[in-house]
């Protein structure tokens, strides 16, 4: 006959005694102790059994082993085998425990010499494991290939090739965004020269798989800016990654860069003038402020000269100042601009970017030609770049009363330059 249990006394919590309780399967797996070299032995083990070069079975076997193994816990071990062939140890050495590499790695089943198209069929073994176990794409890209990149130099010239290469690949297959590369920005892989060397055969992989200009989205969308950077230290210029990618053919990526890089200069050159000069900040402050600008070469002068210009003169306040008073802020100004007026182009450019300052601001359209006279004689424009202006040099706005406004000036340049040739 069945006896209800009795009741425990008060105060007290019943007893489970005799009852057996059955875990789920995830929290046995979560409670099971981390082996992380037992679990890269059974998947060495496995991979060793399908043939060399046979990508399409070691994709099949990975989906398999999804099964047995738990990639959930050993997601990083896991992707260092896949990309080295083995385990790093902190630092980013091997772990030294005689254990046997992979027999498939990006860096043991690529060719030599590297073939763009031989790494795409690699490549295409981790893009079919991460859409069959979607939960390893994001530690793939935030972690694990990162962990290696950031120990390039651990590696020999031709393994860091074929990574630089295998990268390109998993960005242009969606895999991981661009930004993974800034991880290559540190100064042990910047010293030697690792990073840039990294950054040009990644550079060519990309170009080769897609195209120059998706090559220049994903670094804008990956947030990689400052490409001189992955120089040495003490190279780090635009002129020195010019010469470096133009050695590598490639010049597309330096035309794209450099347009990148000037139009950045432009905009934060015209956007901190303008706060200077409405902060009444004085002279010397504005020209140290536009040295420093100029010193980083990432506009040619004939247009930083513009934005120059631009720079000091839209932030005046030209519906409510008289053209007097216009003029007598250029005539203050003048010293700033014969800093960076120094060549015949660049005085040119400087008139030209005057005219189209006075053609879309008319009512200074006739205080042009006194504009000109006074910054040729603060010796900020030549008697020589005026009258080659005058010639064949202007802009087509306004072209015809601009010539004849400042014709008086012209004849009086080329009459005193005459004189002097009389004189000698």
């Amino acid at each position: 006959m069945y006896q209800s249990p009795t009741p425990p006394p008060p105060g007290q919590k019943p007893s489970l005694q005799g009852v057996r309780n059955k875990q789920r399967k995830g929290a046995v797996k979560a409670s099971a102790k981390f082996e992380p070299q037992a679990f890269r032995d059974q998947l060495t083990k496995h991979l060793e059994s399908v043939a060399p070069g046979d990508f399409d079975a070691v994709a099949s076997k990975l989906d398999v082993l999804g099964n047995q193994l738990d990639y959930h816990k050993y997601e990083q071990q896991l992707f260092e085998i896949l990309l080295v062939g083995a385990l790093l140890a902190p630092g980013g050495g091997f772990i030294d425990d005689g254990a046997p590499k992979s027999t498939f790695s990006v860096i043991s089943s690529a060719k030599e010499p590297v073939e763009v198209a031989d790494i795409k069929k690699i490549v295409e073994v981790f893009n079919k494991l991460m859409r069959r176990y979607k939960y390893l794409q994001k530690p793939f890209e935030e972690t694990a290939l990162k962990g290696i990149l950031q120990y390039a130099n651990k590696f020999s010239a031709i393994e860091q090739e074929k990574l630089a290469v295998a990268t390109a690949l998993f960005i242009s297959a969606g895999l991981v965004g661009a930004g993974v590369i800034n991880v290559l920005k540190k100064d042990h892989l910047i010293k030697d020269s690792v990073s840039i060397t990294f950054l040009v055969n990644f550079c060519k992989a990309f170009i080769q798989a897609e195209s120059l200009d998706q090559l220049a989205t994903a670094l804008r969308k990956g947030a990689v800016t400052n490409l001189e950077s992955f120089l040495p230290a003490s190279k780090q210029t635009q002129t020195e990654f010019s010469n470096v990618f133009k050695a590598a053919g490639l010049n597309g990526v330096v035309e794209f860069y450099t347009k990148q890089k000037s139009g950045q200069a432009k905009e934060e050159t015209v956007a901190r003038l303008k706060e200077l000069v409405a902060e009444d900040a004085d002279h010397d402050e504005i020209q140290s402020y536009l040295e420093q600008q100029h010193q980083r070469g990432a506009l040619p002068d004939t247009e930083f000269i513009a934005i120059v210009w631009n720079g000091l003169l839209t932030t005046s306040d030209l519906a409510t100042k008289t053209v007097d008073q216009v003029v007598k802020d250029i005539n203050g100004f003048a010293p700033i601009l014969e800093t960076f007026s120094t060549k015949p182009a660049t005085e040119v450019a400087l008139i030209n970017t005057i005219q189209i300052f006075c053609y879309e601001n008319t009512k200074l359209m006739p205080a042009f030609p006194k504009i000109l006279k006074n910054l040729y004689s603060a010796d900020v424009v030549s008697d020589q770049a005026i009258i080659y202006w005058h010639g064949k040099g202007s802009k087509p706005q306004g072209r015809a009363t601009f010539l004849a406004s400042s014709q008086p000036l012209v004849t009086f340049l080329q009459e005193q330059e005459d004189e002097e040739s009389d004189e000698e």
